[in-house]
């Protein structure tokens, strides 16, 4: 949240006069030492996702003196009063708000959480800026991360942003923690992944090594397909926010031509996958995560570190055999922590709706049209380039009957389903170029199963009939058991297959 606050800040302070407080605010955020950290608190009892509910209040009421012109951050204009109900980070310096002034339509302020007094005795000290913690949430994970609910009393602020144009402002601050939440989806993930990798490793079942069962490895296998399909997408839209921010590189090359060919391509391109890489990769690595449990057995459930099997011998010798929930080696306590990204930010039912409300607006569906197939274009094997193109083609009116707003109901009321297919496409087109500059014969077979094969997306949640369609129909290659097995080694362990390697059944004995 501080790095969102520090880049919406950052896109404020431009014409803003050197001597105003924010100016201390931006550097206090991006500072190395002595940094102040930021929340945002949005969420209120009549509604969550709902924030035009809201019911906080913001008065403007400027103190009679100030300190200089504007004044320090802790001598805003405006008294917010209101509760809010679900506010993470609740010991931050800093906290980004929304209220309603007197039009009725919300505005957001920056508050410092405490403020310089001086008592009956002349001394100064700290109090609260009108912030009173009613209770911490009893979370499921995070719980590292204080979360509450919050009154506010009288909270001076300042204004930020244009007045009544709250939820436009705050939206700067939302692209950047939405690709915090799917990288950290992803690098957990990634951790739970190589767990049940180092287990498969130790692990024999009956008298085979449990790393070359061909079931278990082509489980792991597609954990690994998924896990790549996904990070392409979430690098591609933290490489677009980065660009759109900063600008994109003197001459585009062959290796930048697929983030956007103009700024306002960009910028479409970008606020409809902040959503929906935010909805998709935290929603299926979270389900992803039950594989990594099973893939342990009783060990990923309960919570027992596999780490610490190696020290079961040292710890028992000092009698202190217990649970430790260290998250390094815990699958369990990893699967709990991450599924709060699903919440946090939006919904995916939330997200997708922002994305299909915003791709069928005015032009953006054009742009966003010719971006898509600038892209898809440039790959050169045929099988994947038809396969997208096709799915794209049979894609592309569902988003068109959301133009017509008497059948915007019917494309939100598949919105999910929208999103889904539309981050596994361009999940496969990432692949295959990624594979066609690397010319990698792995990156190769994992691009071929994510397109040709369908896999990478969760089958109740996108146009799963639309995909498996296209694929049969560029399906040119069939794979005998061993060749899958094969492959399947490839990618999860980067060697051959042994040739001896476990049957996956028990062989019996003569």
């Amino acid at each position: 949240m501080t790095s969102g606050a520090a880049r919406l800040v950052r896109h404020q302070i431009s014409d803003l006069p050197p001597d105003h407080p924010f100016h201390e605010l931006y550097a206090k955020l991006i500072a190395r030492e002595n940094n102040w950290i930021s929340a945002q608190w949005m969420t209120e009892r009549p509604g969550g996702s709902d924030v035009r509910n809201s019911e906080t209040v913001a008065t403007y009421s400027p103190l009679a003196s100030k300190t200089g012109r504007f004044g320090t951050m802790e001598e805003g204009d405006y008294l917010l009063s209101g509760f809010k109900f679900f506010c993470s980070a609740t010991d931050c310096d800093v906290v980004l708000l929304l209220a309603k002034t007197e039009s009725g339509e919300l505005s957001l302020f920056v508050a410092p959480t405490t403020k310089a007094v001086v008592d009956a005795d002349g001394k100064t000290k700290r109090v609260s800026n009108g912030i009173r913690i009613h209770r911490l949430k009893n979370k499921m994970g995070t719980k590292e991360l204080p979360t509450a609910e919050v009154e506010l009393r009288g909270v001076r602020a300042h204004l930020i942003g244009p007045k009544d144009r709250g939820i436009a402002t705050i939206a700067l601050l939302l692209n950047t923690t939405r690709t915090h939440n799917f990288i950290t989806a992803l690098s957990c993930l990634r951790r739970a992944i190589d767990i049940a990798k180092a287990f498969a490793k130790a692990r024999t079942t009956i008298d085979q090594p449990l790393w070359t069962f061909p079931m278990h490895l082509n489980m792991l296998a597609q954990l690994e397909v998924k896990h790549r399909g996904w990070m392409q997408l979430a690098f591609f839209t933290s490489s677009l926010l980065s660009y759109v921010d900063n600008g994109f590189p003197a001459g585009i090359c062959e290796v930048y031509s697929v983030l956007a060919e103009n700024s306002s391509a960009a910028t479409v391109v970008l606020r409809a996958f902040t959503s929906t890489s935010k909805a998709v990769i935290c929603k299926s690595a979270t389900l992803a995560f039950q594989e990594c449990q099973e893939a342990m057995g009783g060990v990923g459930y309960i919570g027992k570190p596999f780490g610490t099997l190696f020290l079961w011998f040292h710890t028992y010798q000092e009698n202190e055999i217990d649970e430790p929930d260290e998250s390094e080696f815990n699958v369990s306590r990893l699967w709990r922590d991450t599924a709060s990204n699903s919440v946090w930010e939006g919904t995916t039912n939330v997200l997708a709706s922002e994305t299909v409300r915003h791709l069928t607006k005015g032009r953006n569906l054009d742009l966003f049209h010719t971006w898509i197939s600038n892209a898809i274009s440039q790959i050169s094997d045929v099988a994947f380039k038809t396969t997208l193109q096709n799915v794209w083609l049979a894609l592309r009116p569902e988003l068109e009957a959301g133009q017509d707003e008497r059948g915007l109901a019917g494309v939100l009321g598949v919105g999910r389903q929208i999103i889904f297919t539309l981050s596994w496409l361009v999940s496969g087109m990432l692949l295959s170029l990624d594979a066609q500059r690397d010319k990698d014969r792995v990156a190769r077979e994992v691009a071929r199963r994510w397109v040709l094969d369908g896999q990478g997306v969760p089958g109740e949640f996108a146009f799963t009939d639309l995909i498996y369609q296209q694929s049969a129909l560029a399906q040119h290659r069939k794979l005998t058991d061993r060749e899958r097995t094969e492959w399947d080694c490839r990618i999860v362990w980067g060697v051959e297959l042994p040739s001896n390697a476990s049957a996956g059944y028990r062989v019996a004995k003569i």
